[in-house]
């Protein structure tokens, strides 16, 4: 079937104006699919509500890095012995661990990288610009450096630890789906590995 030639020229900018709401629509449609993902793979509504939240983020994060052949990284952290804090049943303890987490996470990278926070016991830290592996390797050290540095909560332990999970862009995949996926698959790793440390797949 033959296109129409007599239908109105369109602009520049109403081209590029199409294409932003097409990418939009996209972002949208990623977002319900990253939301569902890992909605099943995690299980509680906490975390699919946080990924909804981070999911444009990474889409900006990915265009990036593809215009501009660029790199990042992308960590799970998971606190160890999580699931004993929520058993104490003190709301008011589990918010001040996750405030401090949160906190000494922060201190750890630059600025221009960012955190967020899927439940309080699990965070998202997105490195931008890598360049080498050992890059993120080093910042995955320097998180678990700095959560290890003594605390006055009244926990069992002085000092807090966590798993690490490492995915990387493009090398573990193109999109925020796979790039989730695998850094949690890393995290799992860790923790069966007896936890404080990081991990990455080959």
């Amino acid at each position: 079937m033959q296109q129409k030639l007599n239908q109105p020229e369109r602009s520049y900018a109403e081209l590029e104006q199409q294409l932003e709401q097409a990418e939009k629509i996209t972002e949208l449609a990623l977002a319900e699919l990253l939301a569902f993902r890992q909605s099943q793979l995690w299980g509680h509504d906490a975390a699919t509500l946080s990924i909804l939240r981070i999911q444009h983020q990474l889409q900006f994060i990915l265009q990036h890095a593809r215009r501009n052949n660029s790199q990042f990284a992308l960590l799970f952290v998971q606190l160890d012995h999580a699931k004993s804090y929520h058993e104490m049943g003190d709301t008011q303890l589990i918010r001040q661990i996750s405030e401090l987490t949160l906190s000494r996470l922060s201190a750890a990278v630059r600025e221009c990288d960012s955190i967020s926070q899927l439940a309080d016991d699990q965070f998202l830290v997105l490195i931008t610009d890598v360049s080498r592996i050992l890059d993120t390797v080093l910042v995955a050290e320097k998180l678990i450096r700095q959560l290890a540095i003594p605390h006055q909560l009244p926990l069992p332990a002085s000092a807090l630890s966590a798993s690490i999970g490492i995915s990387r862009f493009p090398e573990d995949g193109g999109d925020a789906v796979i790039l989730l996926e695998r850094a949690t698959a890393a995290m799992q790793r860790a923790q069966s590995r007896g936890g404080q440390q990081f991990s990455l797949l080959r």
